[in-house]
């Protein structure tokens, strides 16, 4: 059985498409996948000092990442290179900060791309088919979390149509204060 949803990605370019599909699969988080995937996670996170709430608990999902995305209206995607013949990267939707799934308030979260790939539109593509399946899990209401450091991710949040709904500040290097959007939030309309 094939579990790949790339055919739901949306390309302008027909050409696009076909070179996607023959060189990533994307599909649902297996048992077989965690590994890999956690490994790609935690390659990614060494870049990031551990602030905030958004990286702490990522880092504390880790040790069970597949059953938190067994849990109902969650979802893990895992983008694999096929011609390489491993993970690199995925996307998670799930119901928003322990919410019930009923509430129709979701989040994505360990949006990741491993470093290789990085640049070439991957990000984009993860980021529109999981606002495709929270819709299909019945979220009208999805919310990313950011940190400073998290600038490329925070470009992206607001390109595909998210909007920063809660500022922090931060003392950078310079001792100067910085206020970055550490949420976002994506109204979906029915």
């Amino acid at each position: 059985m094939d579990n790949s949803v790339a055919s739901e990605l949306v390309f302008l370019d027909p050409l696009d498409q076909l070179l996607f599909a023959e060189r990533y699969d994307l599909s649902p988080l297996q048992a077989a996948d965690e590994a890999e995937v956690v490994a790609v996670i935690q390659q990614s996170l060494m870049s990031y000092p551990d602030e905030g709430t958004v990286l702490a608990s990522t880092r504390r999902r880790l040790p069970r990442f597949l059953a938190s995305y067994q849990e109902e209206g969650s979802l893990y995607l895992v983008l694999r290179d096929r011609l390489a013949g491993h993970v690199i990267g995925g996307v998670g939707v799930r119901p928003f900060a322990g919410l019930d799934p009923r509430e129709h308030i979701g989040e994505i979260r360990e949006l990741v791309i491993g470093p290789a790939y990085r640049g070439l539109g991957l990000g984009r593509k993860l980021m529109k088919v999981s606002i495709q399946k929270a819709r299909d899990l019945g979220y009208v209401r999805v919310y990313l979390e950011a940190t400073s450091e998290m600038r490329h991710a925070q470009s992206l949040f607001r390109r595909v149509g998210f909007r920063p709904v809660e500022f922090q500040q931060k003392e950078n290097s310079n001792s100067r204060r910085e206020i970055f959007p550490s949420y976002f939030v994506l109204e979906q309309a029915d």
